[in-house]
Order: structure tokens, then sequence, then C-alpha cells
């Protein structure tokens, strides 16, 4: 039986990160068609996915990619330690998700999804904070119908990384922090990657404007 495909059509920048793998498999359970850009090449044999290698640094090359696509999701995202410096780090997590979202805007797509970190803010003294903050205030300056910025605690799922201190960090959190982040705290409660997942694909173009999410707004599974 022929599957019917959706009429939305996802580019995914960042695919092999904890979030966007996870995001594109949930996108193509609802039949959605998916261009997932990367660094380095990979395959699929889901023929709703298309994998595209791309250099970040020249992606006007690549404005093709963006024919036709509805909705644009930004999950990309690295460590001090895996980039090298801060430089490195600012380069992947600011220069190229706003290289992304501005060649978005250009091709006039209606919807653009982010995942950045809550407490995120371009003013803020820590490093990893103020490079969030500063994504985004680059990103809300361009034109989008919807808007929607991703705002988690910490995310809990498999990485590709495995790290003793990480691994402790992702059991301590959600059994002894998150029970006492009450009120306005409970948007520093970890999050399920996998609930994010969902939240991102379901919310994608559902308020006009800039939307801000919480884990209070995130879907739980």
């Amino acid at each position: 039986m022929e599957v019917k495909l959706n009429k939305r059509k996802a580019l995914v920048a960042g695919s092999t990160g904890l979030i966007g793998n996870l995001l594109v498999q949930e996108l193509v359970k609802s039949h959605i068609e998916v261009t997932a850009l990367l660094r380095h090449h990979s395959s699929s044999e889901n023929k709703l996915i298309s994998y595209e290698v791309v250099n970040f640094d020249e992606l006007q090359s690549s404005e093709s990619l963006f024919d036709e696509v509805t909705d644009v999701y930004v999950c990309l995202g690295t460590t001090i330690k895996k980039a090298g410096s801060k430089e490195a780090f600012m380069k992947v997590d600011v220069d190229y998700c706003v290289a992304v979202a501005k060649a978005a805007s250009k091709a006039k797509i209606p919807n653009l999804s982010i995942v950045t970190s809550v407490g995120a803010d371009p003013e803020s003294k820590n490093f990893y904070l103020k490079c969030k903050g500063e994504v985004e205030k680059q990103i809300s300056n361009l034109s989008f119908d919807s808007l929607s910025i991703y705002r988690p605690g910490l995310l809990i799922g498999p990485r590709e990384e495995k790290r003793a201190a990480e691994a402790f960090g992702q059991w301590l959190q959600p059994n002894l922090i998150d029970p006492l982040l009450l009120g306005s705290a409970k948007k520093y409660r970890s999050v399920k990657a996998s609930d994010l997942a969902v939240t991102i694909k379901e919310f994608s173009g559902l308020e006009s404007g800039k939307s801000i999410y919480h884990f209070q707004d995130f879907l739980k599974g």
C-alpha cells in the first residue's frame, strides 16, 4: 500500500546529534520528507530521508536545498571539549545556526525552530548561556511566520560519547533534583530528548510570531 506523504517538507540541521536524530525519526513517522544537513557523509534506507553534506561556512552554495521546504529545524550544537576552543564552539553554536536561519529566511521558509538552552541570555556572564542567547537574538531579527525557540534543561537520552560524570548527572537530576524544582523553577528540570523531539515536530508553525518554550510546555510521552 502506498503511503500518502505529508504536505510538510522539513530540513534539519544537526541531524546526527541527540535531538536532531530523534527529530528526523519523528518527522518520518508522520510521513514528512526530510532533508538532513550534515558535514560528513551518511545514508538511510528510508526513502523519506535525504542526507546532504554541506559546508556551513558556504551555505549560500546550497540554497536549492531549501526549495519547497515548509519547516526548518536547527539542532546544531557541540561542546567546547569537542570543538577544541571557545572560538570553534561559537562557530557551530552561533555562526552556523544563524547561517541556516538566514538561508531559511531568504528562501521565505514560513516556520523555523531552534533548540537553545534554559537560561539563554546574550548578556549572561556564563559563556555557554551567552552564546545561546546571542543566537536567539540574531535569529529573532529575521523574518518568519512562526519562530519557535526551545529552551530545555539537561537532556536525558543516549549519547554517542559515553562519559561517567554525564551518566551520573542523567541519573541524579531526574531522581533527586527535579522534584525540588517547583513553580517558576520547573523550567530548569531535565527533559527527555524523545519528548523534546516530539514537541518540536508538533509545535512547528503552531503559533504565529516568536514563541519560547520551556520544560512545562514540552509534550510528555
